[in-house]
């Protein structure tokens, strides 16, 4: 909870870059990611005895953190704020066909984020995993799709 009243006394700048690097959070406790590794451990003459034990290892740190940030939650909360109409044309507004990465999804929209979750508007959570979930989402659907 001191984290959350945290997050609302740092400057802008040092929220967004908060959220930058919960977007590496994202990256990192995403299933691709454990994929990649265990594709990547599974070469050599002893893979097949290290790709079981580094799996383990990344699956119990990726569930782990992802209790941990509360990451499940706030995906939910993000769809539900995403599915607003409102919201959506408000976003596109500041989106553009620039936006291909989450980094980029949050450049644009961590301002926009920001002062409704200041004005208290919409029910924003004062939160920068969530926004950096919001901005996932957004790239990971693509601006096209996103805003049609």
């Amino acid at each position: 909870m001191s984290e959350k009243r945290d997050e609302k006394s740092l400057s802008f700048d040092d929220f967004k870059e908060r959220v930058y690097k919960n977007i590496g959070t994202l990256e990192i406790v995403d299933d691709k990611y454990y994929d990649e590794v265990t594709r990547e451990t599974n070469k050599g003459c002893l893979g097949f005895l290290v790709t079981p034990f580094v799996g383990k290892l990344v699956r119990r740190a990726s569930t782990e953190t992802r209790k941990d940030k509360k990451i499940d939650e706030l995906s939910v909360k993000a769809d539900e704020f995403l599915a607003k109409k409102e919201i959506r044309e408000l976003l596109c507004e500041n989106l553009d066909a620039t936006v291909r990465l989450p980094i980029d999804a949050a450049f644009k929209l961590t301002p926009v984020l920001y002062g409704l979750a200041s004005k208290g508007l919409h029910k924003v959570p004062f939160d920068s995993m969530f926004f950096a979930i919001v901005c996932r989402k957004v790239a990971d659907q693509g601006v096209e799709s996103f805003c049609s």
